[in-house]
């Protein structure tokens, strides 16, 4: 063992991965281990009578491994979940266009082999990240940061296994949600990058009539809130939620209104973030006195219902086109926590309140009974009108349940569930926040949410007695103080200056637009010539350097750049993080075209942005001058 490659490994690691090392006691209690001698002379260790590496010959057992890993000469990444003293290491990072994350839960093995190994050039240059510590997720989805396209190849330690294989096992676990949820994260971006644009455009005269959501900040302290989702169980559910009713504020998600409605419930307020147009239907022909909690990229649609609840609170978000609103504005927004799903959003809200306690019902993750809505939903009524011999609900229902892999999870009796990954996502996200949360859970049946209370409303709320009387009136006087908000005379939003700023934004947008359309057409040059491999080096000169003047002037307009970026987001992952489904084969191999192709499809897709976002702020001008 050497100590000197011990402290150049530490010194080229970052210092929270140094610190972690030099640090923590991560022996388990009652653990004992040795370092032993191969039958080759190699070092080895043995951890309460396990051989972490073969006791004949460590380096031949590690490259006969090696050999089988996939490798064809492209990029690639092997994660490796352990590597006791680090002997298939050295063997790996002999490989051309590789990189090895290697992720390891005890500090004391990775002491070990950096004893034995000098990997500071590796660490150096990240072609070796090791991963350990706190926040393993975050690490690993920063190691894999503009290499989404890489295929990645999980590599167990066998020896590391056959020690603490439950430890390793929870590595694994790890990275199968953190690459699951990135694959949804990439989905959705790509999928709603143009929606969400057009979402925010086309609502802005609306908002800019609504309260901002920081207005409901502390202001439900001392009462308690009860989030309604829109799970396959929430129907049962129903009698608890009538018997008890005036003891809560009811926050009820966008998609269980017409459940509740139609039993009679009448939410408080209505939490919608959905950017489909779909989900205005959950609020059409709603006649109640419940109040809009409204995300910025929610439908426009269910702002222009004749029938719905058309005034409330709107939330910040973090898409630059919002900016237009929030300057006008006399104060912070306000925002909430975002986790992928209208309930997450709504259970952030109701802590943001400061409710005594939030209650989450419907809240199933699973598909509970068979079921993929609960009765009543919108999506299940529709097909009252869709139904015919070859097309039933239930086929429908089917087509649901196996829309995305199915998984299996535990249920809150300890039954087992179906579910799929991407509420799956959901429930680590739960029970990710649920330790700074005051959050019960009331749902019937579905998914067991790991450190989060579960419990029934016969517990939770009483039906006699002076104490039923306080929450009563405790609960109305916030009703009525949130009634107070949306009564105040000065408007929050200064509508005037609104309509001037979409003007001088729609008029750079012109300007733009002709710089944007000069970069496309020199890009388009440039491709050209190298696919065609007939550069002309004069006029290929000059066109490059015609580029880079176009691509300075283009960078200086910060503000435009980033108002265009929510249209584009699959080229900006094209060219920041490999996403490049974009590039054919030949312009993957060829490094220059490849270049050349992303400059093209960066410029046609401002080209593209810029024409859209001044369309969409065309319409959204004349609807605020014409209620001006």
């Amino acid at each position: 063992m050497n100590e000197s490659f011990l402290s150049k490994n530490l010194a080229s690691l970052p210092s929270s991965v140094s610190d972690t090392i030099q640090t923590e006691n991560s022996m388990l209690e009652g653990t004992h281990y040795k370092r032993v001698l191969s039958k080759t002379g190699e070092d080895t260790l043995v951890i309460d009578g396990v051989w972490i590496h073969s006791q004949f010959d460590p380096k031949k057992e590690a490259l006969r491994f090696v050999s089988e890993l996939p490798h064809d000469g492209t990029e690639r990444i092997y994660l490796l979940f352990g590597a006791g003293i680090g002997y298939i290491i050295p063997y790996l990072l002999e490989r051309p266009k590789v990189t090895i994350l290697w992720m390891e839960p005890f500090p004391f093995l990775i002491r070990e082999a950096l004893l034995k190994f000098d990997f500071s050039e590796a660490f150096l240059s990240e072609k070796l990240v090791l991963i350990t510590g706190e926040h393993l997720e975050d690490q690993l989805t920063e190691a894999v940061k503009g290499k989404g396209t890489h295929p990645i190849s999980f590599v167990p330690h066998r020896g590391s296994w056959q020690w603490k294989e439950s430890e390793y096992h929870k590595l694994k676990l790890i990275a199968e949600q953190m690459f699951h949820k990135k694959d949804v994260n990439l989905a959705t971006l790509t999928r709603f990058e143009k929606i969400w644009a057009k979402n925010i455009c086309y609502n802005l005269p609306e908002l800019s009539n609504f309260r901002p959501v920081s207005d409901l900040f502390g202001i439900a302290s001392g009462i308690n809130i009860v989030i309604a989702c829109a799970g396959p169980s929430l129907s049962e559910s129903i009698p608890d939620l009538q018997k008890y009713r005036k003891q809560f504020l009811l926050l009820a998600v966008d998609t269980a209104v017409p459940i509740l409605t139609s039993f009679g419930v009448d939410p408080d307020l209505i939490y919608s973030v959905d950017p489909q147009a779909l989900n205005s239907q959950y609020l059409e022909d709603y006649q109640g006195k419940g109040i809009l909690i409204f995300d910025p990229t929610s439908t426009y649609l269910s702002l222009r219902l004749d029938k719905g609840p058309n005034k409330g609170f709107v939330t910040s978000s973090p898409f630059p086109l919002l900016q237009l609103l929030e300057k006008t504005s006399t104060g912070e927004i306000g925002s909430v926590p975002f986790g992928g799903s209208v309930s997450t959003n709504a259970a952030s809200l109701g802590t943001l309140m400061g409710a005594e306690k939030v209650y989450l019902v419907g809240q199933d993750l699973s598909f509970t009974k068979g079921l993929a809505h609960s009765k009543g939903a919108v999506l299940e009524e529709r097909l009252n009108y869709l139904e015919s011999r070859k097309f039933r609900r239930e086929k429908h229902n089917y087509k649901q349940l196996f829309a995305l892999p199915q998984k299996q999870v535990l249920g809150i009796q300890n039954e087992t569930y179906i579910t799929n990954e991407k509420m799956l996502i959901f429930k680590k996200w739960f029970e990710d926040h649920t330790k700074e949360n005051p959050w019960i859970n009331l749902t019937k049946f579905g998914a067991k949410l790991e450190g989060m209370e579960h419990s029934v409303f016969e517990k939770e709320f009483v039906r006699d007695g002076k104490i039923q009387e306080k929450q009563i009136e405790s609960v109305t006087q916030v009703k009525n103080l949130i009634q107070s908000k949306l009564k105040e005379n000065n408007s929050f939003f200064d509508r005037t200056q609104l309509t001037k700023d979409i003007q001088t934004t729609i008029n750079s947008l012109i300007e733009f637009g002709i710089l944007v359309k000069q970069g496309f057409h020199v890009s388009r040059r440039i491709y050209q010539q190298i696919q065609k491999n007939q550069i002309n080096p004069k006029t290929f000169s000059e066109d490059i350097k015609q580029m880079d003047g176009i691509d300075e002037l283009v960078s200086e307009k910060k503000g435009l750049n980033e108002i265009l970026s929510l249209g584009i987001q699959r080229v900006i992952l094209t060219i920041t993080e490999g996403y490049d489904d974009h590039l054919s084969l030949e312009e993957k191999e060829n490094l220059q075209l490849g270049v050349a192709k992303k400059s093209l499809l960066l410029y046609e897709g401002l080209y593209e942005s810029v024409r859209s976002t001044k369309r969409m702020l065309t319409k959204s001008l004349y609807r605020l001058e014409s209620n001006l």
